[in-house]
């Protein structure tokens, strides 16, 4: 994997939890176009939105191991149901 300006997807990916990818490209002195390019050419296909699935996904996965029902786990997440049930499904078999 080749890096962009000596930053590496390591780093993009922790910056990720936090930023979109115009602000990593504002941090890292590179347009957006140039972020977005070196993504391609990497096969990196994962945004700040999908990140934020991602980890909401593995929370509720995780509440379900624990034996929580639905009801439980909508609040505790503060998502109604339909969006609890929504992520589960857009996110099956991700990990």
């Amino acid at each position: 994997m080749t890096n962009l300006k000596g930053h590496y997807y390591s780093e993009y990916k922790k910056l990720l939890n936090f930023h979109t990818d115009s602000e990593i490209a504002n941090r890292w002195g590179v347009t957006k176009a140039q972020l977005c390019e070196w993504k391609s050419e990497n096969g990196i296909f994962i945004d700040h939105e999908n990140m934020n699935g991602l980890k909401r996904y593995r929370h509720i996965k995780k509440l379900q191991r624990l034996g929580y029902d639905m009801k439980k786990i909508s609040r505790l997440t503060q998502l109604n149901p339909k969006k609890v049930e929504r992520i589960l499904e857009d996110y099956e078999g991700v990990e």
